[in-house]
């Protein structure tokens, strides 16, 4: 599996997600329609809510076998940046991470398998708390 049929299928898995709107979701390097980005085509983030942002992070391939040919795995963690403004609860966003959890979560598409979920409480940062869940795959 090449890591542009992994960020494909991992991208599609998101956009199935329906537990936030798509409009409030940044993806890396997407293109994006014009109410949701600024003046300098940077995703803002949304006046009111929750709103996530993805990130598909490879590690180290190995070599896994060997028959006619070596066989590679391609090992890697997905994470999804939750985020809520200060002073608005993270009841909601607890419960968005839940459900992303149980969205990625031993999911799996060809020779792409998601393992394990977790979450990640990171506090406040500029002007948002922020919950990361974390979900570790692998390919071939």
């Amino acid at each position: 599996m090449t890591y542009s049929e992994i960020y494909d299928a991992i991208i599609l898995r998101m956009r199935a997600f329906a537990g936030i709107e798509q409009s409030r979701i940044y993806y890396p390097n997407a293109q994006l329609q014009a109410k949701d980005k600024d003046t300098s085509g940077v995703f803002k983030p949304p006046a009111t809510g929750l709103w996530c942002r993805l990130h598909i992070g490879h590690a180290t391939a190995f070599m896994a076998g060997m028959a006619d040919q070596p066989y590679t795995r391609k090992p890697g963690i997905i994470t999804v940046q939750c985020f809520a403004r200060l002073q608005t609860g993270i009841g909601s966003l607890n419960q968005l991470a839940d459900a992303l959890e149980a969205h990625f979560a031993y999911w799996s598409s060809g020779d792409l398998e998601c393992l394990e979920a977790s979450q990640i409480d990171t506090g406040e940062y500029e002007g948002f708390y922020q919950i990361n869940v974390n979900v570790r795959f692998r390919a071939g």
